[in-house]
């Protein structure tokens, strides 16, 4: 089998996985929204049909190296070559190239929808608070704050009493999924360059970057996550340190 022939085949091996890429993506656009509001935004429900379809699409990419490694490399070992190393590497590459390139699409999709989910799950449960929410003396509406998560006191405009908000169990169960879909949307800037950094390593085989410049920007994505949870929930603040040391202990201790 001649270079060329080989080289079209990878080529179009590496077309069909993205078309199938996208086409599962595309999907999802518009079958997870649907489902998210026929649960009545029950959100483990929303996490578990993610699931199924980030696995689709993961093995779609892991297919790219896979199937290099058991089959496209030794095709291209056995064709005559006037350079060996170069050519292979380059198509080596360009495989690995795609394979990133789906990845941080696929995260880049994850955190997106993730964080419109959010939004929209924020929104209908302050609406549901807000119809509750009384004075408990006059029984006139109050506000709810925009930070429903805690506890807090309001004082009625029209009596002067002062009542206690309780955001509920429902409130403080979407807490979690709420925060960190929001952080990563707003950190997703900084993971995807350090994700990018790591890859430019692994593609030269060789450390283009350094520890301290991996770190670094591991930092910028670990502080736009947590900042941006102390936004949605100021209490946060008191253990900015603590959790943002715990965070870096993670690539520190394993890269």
């Amino acid at each position: 089998m001649s270079f060329t022939v080989t080289q079209n085949r990878w080529n179009t091996f590496l077309t069909k996985i993205e078309d199938r890429f996208h086409e599962v993506l595309s999907k999802t656009e518009v079958v997870l929204p649907l489902l998210f509001e026929a649960t009545d935004f029950e959100t483990t429900t929303f996490q578990n049909a993610w699931q199924g379809i980030y696995s689709q699409a993961y093995d779609l990419i892991s297919k790219i190296e896979d199937t290099w490694y058991n089959k496209v490399e030794d095709t291209f070992l056995n064709v005559d070559l006037d350079d060996d190393s170069i050519q292979l590497i380059k198509e080596r590459n360009k495989g690995f190239q795609l394979q990133h390139n789906l990845d941080q699409e696929l995260k880049s999709y994850e955190v997106r929808i993730f964080s419109e989910a959010a939004k929209k799950l924020l929104a209908i449960a302050k609406d549901t608070l807000s119809k509750d929410f009384s004075c408990t003396q006059c029984q006139a509406k109050l506000p709810v704050k925009n930070n429903f998560f805690r506890s807090y006191y309001s004082t009625c405009d029209y009596c002067q009493t002062v009542n206690t908000f309780e955001p509920g169990t429902k409130a403080r169960n979407i807490e979690h999924f709420a925060i960190d879909a929001l952080g990563q949307a707003a950190a997703l800037e900084h993971y995807l360059k350090y994700e990018e950094l790591k890859f430019q390593n692994y593609l030269n085989d060789r450390d283009v970057y350094g520890k301290d410049e991996l770190a670094n920007q591991y930092r910028k994505y670990v502080e736009a996550f947590l900042k941006k949870r102390i936004e949605i929930i100021p209490d946060y603040q008191d253990r900015y340190e603590k959790d943002l040391n715990a965070k870096m202990s993670l690539i520190i201790d394993y890269s």
